[in-house]
């Protein structure tokens, strides 16, 4: 919608009271005071902030301005002739809700200004220009919302959402402002927090982990929300992060991290409640009851930005282009996680490939490296479906630690690697190409620099577990026993920091791969203790799946027991061909 945009100097008139309604105004910066007429003087009814709406009550019943608008700062106001102001209530299904909800707000502003202004005394009969606008609009709302009552924030939606008073917002106008954006989400529920967040632009590895921490420490106080928004307002609008109450699944294809984040103009114009209303959406982690909404409202909101690839608002600048083309990836990517036959995996893709067209040449750091890391676990994670999709995967991670300096982004980098050498493995499991494996060896041990044992005791334990099982289908392709001691006491050292009482899952994974290296040395070796020691190994994995209901993983678990149990019959029989390697599950 094409607004025209005036500059309003401190104290210059915008309308007088009793003008000719022609325009509603919308403050884009600085600040308004409504004022009207009284026997003492004039009577303050409402000092308004970004993006609050003004003189609209002229244009809905023809009467003229019942207040009058002066600018109580430099300022620069969107002009919204009738016209126009139609177009825009036809065409944003929120348009209503939000003017409705503002004019609520100024209505109770109102009241609270009278009664101080004549000590408890309401001046007069007359109701605030709320009164009549709100009647008017909900003629409006009704058409729009198909009967639905507005979401007031105090019922009990599907999910709650809490947003910090952003950095920079003086009088919490602009806070309010970007709350107003989810009004037309009957589902959620929008709690303002009179708190603040903050993080340095560019901050590197330690101070995003420091304000992500104190994210968590808002959400440990508020517990009954399932996301924060935080960030700051400036000069092109907002910068905003993503916090959710819950981690779920960290390394799925669409998860958020601390350095995903959106920035937002602060006009307010569409399709920013749609990008800020998916991107939320994508960060949450609901509880498994919910997820049947969740994944509902995702479809719902992904439908009004089919065309975000090819249309993109020519007034944002790039920065604001890249990252609501990257959260549109994010949704899109976990969406193709809830349904892996649709067709969101190569949309999320595409929606990728568009964020990156949107970076400087020059500009390859932690935002080139995201998106890069994003596209390659995404291709993972689809590789089942498509292989071809893991050797781009593979260039998709090594382009993403080409971006990231080490120093700066260590567990990144680390993360990065790790990535890397599981999508090199999964590769050699397709292809049969053992120079893959090498490569992945290397990868890990990168990854195990950037994740101290002392420090990362959980990744560590992960990154070495992922290791010893390159190393014992290495071991077993080059019938090398040495290769295959050495996948045994990494498997034994992840198992050292995966206790089953604590990590069950993680735990049996481990003892799955001991047992599994421990059968291929056993058949190279002929020891009877590495076989004994393979057996019970598998079968303290098995327990944990039956007992987890892992279903595949006690599966593949179980045919490793049935081929150790046939090594070992075989070996009391007296010599004989042993079982080939590949008739293993190493998969876990």
């Amino acid at each position: 919608m094409d607004f025209e945009e005036k500059l309003f100097g401190k104290d210059e008139v915008i309308f007088r009271e009793g003008e000719a309604g022609e325009a509603a105004y919308v403050v884009v910066q600085g600040h308004v005071e409504l004022t009207k007429r009284g026997s003492q003087g004039p009577l303050l009814v409402a000092l308004l902030g970004p993006m609050d709406i003004f003189g609209e009550t002229a244009l809905f019943d023809e009467t003229p301005y019942d207040v009058s608008a002066r600018a109580a700062e430099k300022s620069r106001i969107r002009v919204m002739r009738r016209d126009l102001l139609v177009e825009w209530l036809n065409s944003d299904p929120t348009a209503a809700r939000r003017i409705g909800s503002q004019l609520v707000e100024r209505l109770r502003g109102a009241h609270r200004q009278v009664l101080a202004q004549h000590e408890g005394r309401l001046a007069g009969s007359a109701a605030p220009a709320g009164d009549r606008t709100w009647s008017l609009l909900r003629g409006w709302l009704k058409t729009r919302l198909g009967g639905r009552r507005p979401a007031d924030g105090d019922g009990l939606q599907l999910f709650q959402i809490g947003i910090a008073t952003v950095n920079n917002d003086v009088d919490g106008a602009w806070t309010r402002a970007l709350a107003s954006l989810l009004d037309g989400q009957t589902d959620l529920s929008v709690k303002i927090l009179p708190v603040s967040l903050m993080i340095e632009p560019g901050a590197d590895q330690t101070q995003a982990a420091a304000a992500a921490l104190r994210a968590r420490q808002m959400l440990a106080r508020h517990q009954e929300l399932d996301l924060l928004i935080w960030g700051d307002v400036h000069a092109d609008g907002y910068s905003l992060w993503f916090s959710p109450q819950r981690r779920d699944n960290d390394e799925r294809p669409g998860s958020f991290n601390l350095f995903t984040s959106l920035e937002l103009p602060g006009d307010q114009l569409p399709p920013a409640g749609e990008v800020l209303t998916i991107q939320l959406l994508a960060a949450l982690e609901p509880t498994e009851p919910r997820k049947a909404a969740h994944a509902r409202l995702l479809r719902a909101a992904e439908l009004p930005l089919h065309d975000l690839l090819t249309i993109m608002p020519p007034s944002w600048n790039l920065e604001q282009q890249r990252t609501a083309l990257a959260g549109f990836g994010l949704a899109l990517a976990s969406l193709s996680v809830i349904d892996p036959t649709g067709p969101w995996g190569q949309q999320a893709i595409d929606a990728y490939r568009a964020a990156l067209l949107r970076l400087p040449p020059d500009q390859q750091g932690i935002d080139a490296a995201e998106l890069h890391k994003h596209l390659g676990v995404l291709r993972m994670a689809q590789g089942d479906r498509h292989p071809e999709w893991l050797e781009q995967a593979i260039l998709d991670f090594k382009r993403a630690a080409n971006c990231l300096p080490k120093t700066r982004y260590p567990l990144e980098w680390g993360t990065v690697q790790n990535r890397l050498g599981l999508a090199l493995y999964r590769l050699d499991l397709v292809s049969g190409r053992p120079e893959l494996l090498k490569e992945a060896m290397v990868a890990f041990q990168l990854a195990l620099q950037a994740f101290p044992r002392q420090d990362a005791p959980d990744r560590w334990a992960e990154v070495t577990h992922n290791l010893a099982q390159v190393l014992q289908v290495y071991g077993d392709q080059m019938k090398n026993a040495e290769v295959l001691a050495r996948a045994v006491e990494t498997a034994r050292a992840a198992i050292e920091l995966r206790p089953r009482a604590r990590v069950p899952l993680d735990w049996a994974a481990s003892q799955n791969t001991l047992g599994t290296a421990l059968f291929m040395l056993a058949k190279l070796s002929r020891g009877a203790v590495e076989l004994a020691e393979a057996t019970a190994a598998i079968k303290g994995a098995l327990e944990v799946y039956r007992q987890f209901g892992a279903t595949r993983l006690a599966e593949v678990t179980e045919k490793n027991l049935v081929h150790l149990q046939k090594l070992s019959q075989q070996r009391r029989a007296g010599p004989t061909k042993p079982a080939h390697w590949s008739e293993v599950d190493t998969d876990q």
